[in-house]
């Protein structure tokens, strides 16, 4: 064992022999670094180095000062810690007393160190919730006003909700809080009236806009800003409409201080900007005009145009009136209102107002199928107007006689026979309706007389009709419309009549010349008779004014009425022809011959050869 020690002994110091040789060269050679680097040292850093091995004083005092303040902050943390605890206990005895804090008012009632029951009770004493629903009013110009909840507005508690809010300051917070609450209301009073509330800025926005449109509606122009009352001649304008305007910006802020003020009505009668006087002149141009009639414009519609009442006023005098009125207010300017004499209703009442001419005629012996075509060509023609200048066309009006149309068949003249024929009748509604025509004066243009004599209606006052021809026309020559009334009677009757205005009071009165017809070769033979309608035209007085002549025609007889003589049974009978009418009236024109015509009226004798 001591042998071992001492070889590691041995070992031991070999090593350290070998190190410090190598130590040696290691150190002469850091010793030449040494003296190099020493040699490039500034002067500067040789003095902070001799510096700073110095300070062991000085540390010394330091330590000496840090163990002070330790000491102070030791003793302020004992301090704080004693006052937070007191801050603790006291903030907790406030929080949980079960009474009001001192000095809490509410909208000026003292309910101060009372509890919710006792605020409560008191608050009811006062009359609370009846001052809180009363709305706040607001007054605009015009009459127009509106209303606002406070309580909706959030201006206003129940009693209920104020006792509670009382109550809630300084207990609604933490200890420490409620602690500061105390404080605050110990050096002073606290209105917690409105400390709990918050303005409805929605809704009373909303109710001062709702007013504003009331505003608007109220003062809106009426009649381009002015109305003219012609019955108490007067033109009525409001000082302001259609112009004032009130700044809503302007209104909400006043309605909310009024809210937070507690108040319950705000007079805001006037407005936020400048009038400027209606332009007078103007207006007076547009109203003044001179009174005029109504008249009828005939260019085809004949449409009435209607009457022009006069109007005017002075200026000079609206102008002062409107500067004397208050804002607002409705000035009343008189008026000068001339009535024409002939208004558009007026007039519009003369059309048709009038029976100008009417004929009736019976169908009592014919059959049904003739009565259907008779009151269906009568529902035709009636209610047709004609204006003035326009011609009226039976075949037309009509239309061509079918099945389809509702026409049946009935006796008819057909190439001088007496046939069924479908429409069968309707020549007597063309017959009825020609002699209307007449009495009416109106002017004949197509018509034609029937080959056989009609037995509804006497010699020359009727006229035949057929498809496509012959038709019968006439001409509305009068200063107004006419319109065609047609319509049976259950006694089997037909009347059409002429309705139009009567301007001067003229009427007709209507004669037929009749005479006969005798064959040509059996001279002493009537075959047929001659016949022509005349107006007889008079003034409302009965004083004669002229005479018109209707188109003439031949009617024969039927061929089985006819008396011939013996030698006459295997001859052919001859016809009897006229060719025209002179327009004098006296003169009948025939083949190889003429004969003049009684202007009476009377029957006399043709030979036509």
């Amino acid at each position: 064992m001591a042998k071992r020690n001492a070889d590691n002994a041995s070992a031991r110091v070999k090593r350290a022999g070998g190190h410090e040789k190598n130590t040696g060269r290691g150190a002469e050679k850091s010793a030449r670094q040494a003296g190099e680097t020493r040699r490039a040292v500034p002067a500067e850093e040789a003095a902070a180095a001799a510096k700073a091995a110095k300070p062991k004083r000085r540390r010394s005092k330091g330590r000496r000062a840090l163990r002070t303040v330790k000491i102070v902050l030791i003793v302020l943390l004992a301090v704080v810690i004693a006052l937070g605890g007191l801050a603790t206990w006291l903030g907790y005895r406030v929080s949980n007393n079960g009474k009001n804090l001192p000095n809490v008012f509410l909208d000026g009632i003292d309910v101060g160190g009372l509890s919710q029951e006792e605020t409560l009770k008191k608050l009811n004493e006062s009359g609370w919730d009846e001052q809180a629903a009363t709305p706040l009013t607001v007054q605009l110009p015009v009459g127009v006003s509106f209303e606002l909840d406070r309580r909706e507005a959030g201006v206003a508690l129940t009693a209920e909700t104020a006792a509670k809010a009382a109550f809630r300051y300084g207990h609604g917070g933490n200890w420490y809080e409620n602690l500061l609450r105390y404080g605050e209301t110990y050096l002073s009073r606290v209105d917690v009236g409105l400390d709990f509330l918050t303005l409805n800025e929605d809704y009373v926005q909303e109710r001062v806009r709702e007013g504003l449109r009331d505003f608007a509606k109220a003062t809106a122009p009426v009649e381009e800003a002015y109305t003219v009352d012609r019955e108490n001649e007067q033109l009525r304008l409001v000082k302001g409409a259609g112009e004032a305007k009130i700044d809503e910006e302007k209104l909400l802020a006043a309605v909310k201080e009024a809210l937070l003020a507690g108040e319950t009505a705000l007079d805001y009668r006037h407005i936020d900007n400048e009038l400027t006087e209606p332009d007078f002149e103007a207006i007076y141009k547009e109203l003044a005009v001179e009174p005029a009639d109504a008249y009828f414009v005939d260019d085809g519609s004949f449409q009435v145009v209607d009457e022009v009442v006069g109007c005017s006023f002075d200026v000079a005098e609206a102008k002062t009136i409107w500067e004397k009125a208050a804002l607002m207010d409705e000035v009343v300017i008189p008026l000068t209102i001339t009535e024409p004499e002939v208004t558009g209703e007026a007039l519009r009442g003369m059309l048709f107002r009038d029976v100008l001419g009417s004929q009736t005629t019976y169908f009592k012996s014919s059959s049904d199928n003739r009565i259907n075509n008779i009151k269906l060509a009568a529902s035709r023609i009636n209610d047709v107007v004609l204006m003035p200048g326009e011609s009226f066309s039976y075949n037309e009006t009509i239309g061509q006689r079918t099945k389809e149309a509702g026409f049946l068949e009935a006796g008819a003249y057909a190439d001088g026979e007496v046939v069924q024929e479908i429409g069968g009748g309707i020549c007597q509604v063309s017959s009825t309706l020609y002699c209307a025509t007449m009495f009416a004066n109106l002017e004949t243009v197509s018509r034609t007389n029937h080959y056989f004599r009609v037995d509804y209606l006497p010699i020359a006052y009727d006229a035949t009709v057929s498809w496509p021809g012959p038709d019968f026309k006439f001409k509305n020559n009068r200063e107004y419309p006419i319109k065609i009334v047609a319509y049976t009677g259950d006694d089997k009757s037909l009347t059409v009549e002429i309705h139009g205005t009567d301007v001067d009071g003229s009427y007709v009165e209507l004669t037929n010349h009749q005479y006969v017809v005798y064959d040509t070769t059996y001279t002493d033979v009537v075959v047929g008779w001659g016949g022509q309608a005349v107006r007889h035209v008079y003034d409302k007085d009965g004083n004669w004014l002229e005479d018109i002549k209707e188109p003439y025609g031949i009617y024969n007889k039927h061929a089985e009425d006819i008396e011939w003589p013996a030698e006459k049974v295997a001859a052919e009978s001859g016809s009897a022809v006229v060719e025209t009418v002179g327009d004098d009236g006296g003169t009948v024109q025939w083949e190889g011959g003429s004969d003049d015509m009684d202007d009476d009226g009377e029957t006399f004798a043709i030979i036509v050869g």
